[in-house]
């Protein structure tokens, strides 16, 4: 059995979400066939994975996430905003709506937005989630 961090799931979700998001295809019928080649990928056996329920969550509830980014991002649109900022806020929306500290979930959005995100994703993704958490 393959032992896999929080965050390397959420380094998962996030590359999904991103694919997803960037090929038009944010539904879970194209989610299952990327869990299915990164279990491939990565040799991980049939147990539940955090990185599925992620994307799932995120998925499910796109429309009201979106709309929450919308009314705190102030002079921004979120079909203009980078594809991996939208999707670092996503999921971090999910996991304050579910039982992860929020503290810890803004701060993990802030690290994957300094990997993965360019100079100004982790102040601006700080920013919006310390608007959400403020409400």
């Amino acid at each position: 059995m393959v032992r896999v961090t929080r965050h390397q799931q959420r380094v998962w979700a996030l590359q999904i979400l991103y694919c997803l998001d960037l090929t038009g295809e944010l539904n879970l019928a194209q989610a299952q066939k990327h869990f299915r080649n990164l279990r491939s990928a990565n040799d991980l056996d049939e147990e539940d994975y955090y990185f599925e329920e992620i994307v799932e969550g995120v998925i499910k509830d796109l429309n009201r996430f979106d709309r929450i980014i919308d009314r705190q991002a102030i002079d921004w649109q979120i079909e203009r905003m980078a594809y991996i900022d939208r999707n670092i806020l996503r999921i971090a929306l999910y996991e304050m709506e579910n039982e992860i500290p929020v503290g810890v979930a803004i701060n993990e959005a802030v690290e994957l937005a300094k990997e993965y995100g360019d100079e100004k994703s982790a102040g601006f993704i700080n920013g919006i989630l310390a608007k959400v958490k403020g409400e």
